[in-house]
């Protein structure tokens, strides 16, 4: 009689897998992980769409410069800014105002028309200095001929005052500000 003492002894398997207690394991700790990454993730989001409307804004504008240049009109960006929402709101508009004088008049061309900011994105403020020395804000500017800011009279109108321009801001109160400089240029700050 042969004995086979080593296949006695040795452990029997009873199954494979996971059981039931750390399968709950596992999905505690990846609970824990999304409760704490979710707040990070809401932040990024927000800054995201911030940082993409202001990069949005900035290349109309680059396209409404091209525009004046390539046929010699002034254009003119038109921001509607509007209160503070957390859905988001405000807008603008660019067209072509062949006649100079800052209003758009029927048969001129529109180059893009109303666009709004993305969701949980505000257009808060858009003021430019038509005067020179702070009098006369309003909420457009446009470009000549030669791609610089358009003149009012002898003055370039261009973003007015310590914190002006256009002003963004998103849910989570973050603000962008992009600057309208007298060269044509704007840029975000």
């Amino acid at each position: 009689m042969e004995s086979n003492f080593s296949s006695e002894f040795r452990p029997k398997r009873v199954g494979s897998g996971f059981s039931t207690l750390e399968l709950i394991v596992i999905i505690v700790i990846i609970a824990a992980v999304a409760a704490l990454s979710v707040p990070k993730i809401q932040d990024y989001m927000a800054s995201y769409h911030l940082k993409q409307a202001a990069s949005n804004i900035v290349s109309q504008m680059q396209l409404a410069r091209i525009r004046a240049i390539k046929n010699r009109v002034r254009t003119v960006v038109v921001f509607s800014p509007t209160a503070f929402t957390p859905a988001g709101g405000g807008a603008f508009t660019i067209y072509e105002d062949s006649d100079n004088d800052w209003v758009q008049d029927v048969g001129e061309r529109v180059v893009l028309q109303s666009t709004s900011m993305p969701r949980r994105v505000t257009l808060t403020s858009a003021v430019f200095d038509f005067a020179g020395n702070g009098t006369d804000l309003r909420s457009f500017c446009g470009f000549g001929p030669q791609g610089l800011a358009a003149r009012n009279g002898s003055v370039y109108v261009q973003g007015a005052g310590a914190g002006q321009g256009i002003v963004l801001r998103n849910s989570k109160n973050a603000t962008r500000t992009i600057w309208f400089w007298a060269s044509g240029k704007a840029e975000i700050l």
